[in-house]
């Protein structure tokens, strides 16, 4: 029954959106594919870095041609000495660093919640040029693929190794356990198992790795009774017998019924060590993955276990939409899953109590209120699904799935006088899948039936963040957005204004009144030493220095929980940094937190 009525909701779906369906067929994940997903992820990922590197040398060479000056000679050598001194004073911060102090700095660089800025370290430390034969430069290489590793990004720490000759190095054990387990987590079962038979066998990894990762491969090529003999040693040499391995080897090996042992594995204690092993083995056993699986390492473990059809769906929902704001899916695949949930005809009758029944799922949540818009055959009825999807996936901080994966069902809304009071969601649903034009449109329809108001003004910040060309056209549209605002400020919003005017050097009004109510504040302040340092990598053109200290700054925080001077400090920072590439996401980041945009 489950099976047909899902049916019939593809059906209907497809007779109401055929028109956008023709444009776009959803990617249906096939579990059965010779090449695994994990691998497709990858290439697509690196496709995706080379049209960005594209895009951005073509913006780069734009923006060159339509700033053309004339300058003399003289004026060009000058320029051209300028800048060699800064890449030397930004290159000689990490290099000049002792280890000591580079261990201290990668410590406080691991709980960074802006992902602009994760993403700025990331591509700062890849492209650095390491002469690994100098033993400071090897150092400064290992920090490195440690702290790649350290964030739940393997994958970078994985590529950065196999740009270096590494065979005859100090760490070559802590780089062929990187090497293996990525290969495991993407699910490269031969080339781990092929990589692994070339190692010198006088290599050892801690817990008896490369001997449980040697009897997995014989069972994977079929060699059991090798396996069970090199199993049996591995029992008598471990004096810490790892349970969950033995398990997920008694399945895979055939040796016990699975039915007495599930309970078993989900008891014993995981070495977090070996957990890429463990999921590569779990995959094959087929297996559930747990929910507290997952948390060991969301980003590395998000992939295999999208694959996994025998997790349960809520926890799969989770991992993909962590894959999806990583960049590892696609939309399309999320869309897939999202329909893949089974829902009954009681439960989509009656959606008020299912959404009571999982007010605490979140992932069950989001995917039941996009089934729910897919059903609806009257537009009204759609639009009103709309508006309540994006109402629960804005509360959970889910905005950016929820507007992704209603692209195509945007054109489908008629601009009514009944429709028009939802004209700041809609314009926002336009601006995130990049049709400025129609986001103006709704905007516009809004404001000439209800005028100017807060939801609009929000709308129109959100429409300059992302349509705006460059930063000087960025600031010119937030100032005339910000003019605008004359609604009632709460306190934190207030001090958000003051701080962006003093930055940005807007003509705004924002309140400056003493309340004395809050003479102090509770938000900590950094240390006059690191607020000195900051300070001066700033002035300096220091941009090395300025990231990193700034991130050290940062750690564990969000924007909103930082003083409002640090938080001046860093804005005063980045918008000199890199000629401001990264100011307007940042920007973006700070209102989101702050709650200021709708």
């Amino acid at each position: 029954m489950k099976f047909i009525f899902f049916i019939l909701l593809i059906f209907s779906s497809n007779l109401l959106f055929a028109k956008n369906v023709e444009s776009s067929e959803i990617e249906v994940i096939n579990l059965h594919e010779t090449k695994s997903l994990d691998q497709m992820v990858l290439d697509n990922l690196n496709s995706d870095d080379e049209i960005e590197e594209v895009i951005e040398d073509i913006s780069d060479n734009n923006e060159k041609e339509n700033n053309v000056v004339e300058v003399n000679q003289d004026e060009i050598e000058n320029n051209v000495v300028e800048v060699n001194q800064d890449e030397i004073e930004n290159n000689n911060f990490i290099y000049t660093n002792n280890t000591k102090d580079l261990k201290n700095y990668f410590k406080y660089l691991k709980n960074i919640s802006s992902k602009t800025l994760q993403k700025e370290i990331i591509e700062v430390l890849q492209n650095l040029e390491l002469n690994i034969e100098n033993d400071q430069e090897n150092e400064i290489f290992f920090l490195i693929a440690d702290y790649f590793k350290s964030i739940g990004q393997i994958n970078k720490s994985y590529e950065l190794i196999e740009q270096y000759q590494i065979n005859n190095n100090k760490n070559f054990n802590f780089y062929t356990g990187i090497k293996l387990n990525y290969l495991l987590s993407t699910f490269q079962l031969n080339e781990a198992c092929s990589f692994k038979e070339e190692l010198n066998p006088n290599i050892k990894l801690d817990y008896f790795y490369l001997d449980k990762l040697d009897i997995f491969c014989l069972i994977l090529n079929g060699n059991k009774s090798e396996a069970n003999l090199l199993n049996s040693i591995l029992i008598e040499s471990e004096s810490n017998l790892d349970i969950y391995y033995q398990h997920l080897f008694s399945l895979i090996s055939g040796s016990l019924d699975k039915f007495d042992i599930d309970k078993d594995i989900i008891n014993s204690e995981i070495n977090t060590e070996l957990i890429f092993l463990y999921s590569a083995m779990t995959r094959i056993a087929e297996l559930p993955f747990s929910h507290e699986f997952f948390e060991l390492d969301k980003k590395n473990l998000s992939i295999p276990i999208i694959l996994n059809q025998a997790s349960p769906i809520d926890l799969r929902i989770k991992a993909a939409n962590e894959s999806f704001f990583e960049n590892l899916i696609t939309v399309d695949s999320l869309a897939a899953l999202y329909m893949s949930a089974d829902f009954n005809s009681d439960q989509l009758n009656n959606p008020e109590e299912t959404i009571e029944s999982f007010s605490n799922n979140n992932e069950l949540s989001m995917a039941f209120l996009y089934q729910l818009i897919n059903i609806q055959i009257f537009p009204n009825d759609r639009l009103n699904a709309l508006i309540q999807f994006w109402d629960f996936a804005k509360r959970n901080n889910l905005e950016d799935i929820a507007y992704k994966l209603s692209a195509n069902m945007l054109s489908t809304i008629e601009a009514s006088s009944e429709n028009i009071i939802y004209g700041p969601q809609i314009a926002s649903a336009y601006i995130f899948n990049d049709n400025f034009d129609n986001a103006v449109y709704w905007i516009e329809l809004y404001e000439n039936a209800k005028q100017v108001d807060s939801k609009s003004i929000y709308t129109r910040i959100l429409l300059d963040l992302y349509s705006s060309n460059d930063l000087n056209s960025f600031i010119n549209s937030i100032n005339l957005t910000l003019n605008n605002y004359t609604e009632d400020q709460d306190n934190q919003n207030a001090e958000l204004l003051f701080v962006l005017k003093d930055v940005m050097n807007l003509d705004i009004n924002s309140n400056t009144n003493v309340n004395l109510d809050n003479i102090f504040d509770d938000r900590s302040m950094l240390s006059i030493f690191l607020f000195n340092e900051i300070s001066n990598s700033i002035i300096n053109n220091n941009e090395e220095k300025f990231l990193f200290y700034s991130l050290i700054s940062l750690d564990d925080k969000e924007w909103k929980d930082i003083h409002p001077e640090h938080l001046k400090l860093l804005l005063n920072g980045y918008l000199k940094y890199n000629e401001g590439s990264l100011f307007r996401n940042l920007i973006l980041e700070v209102f989101k937190n702050y709650k200021f945009i709708i």
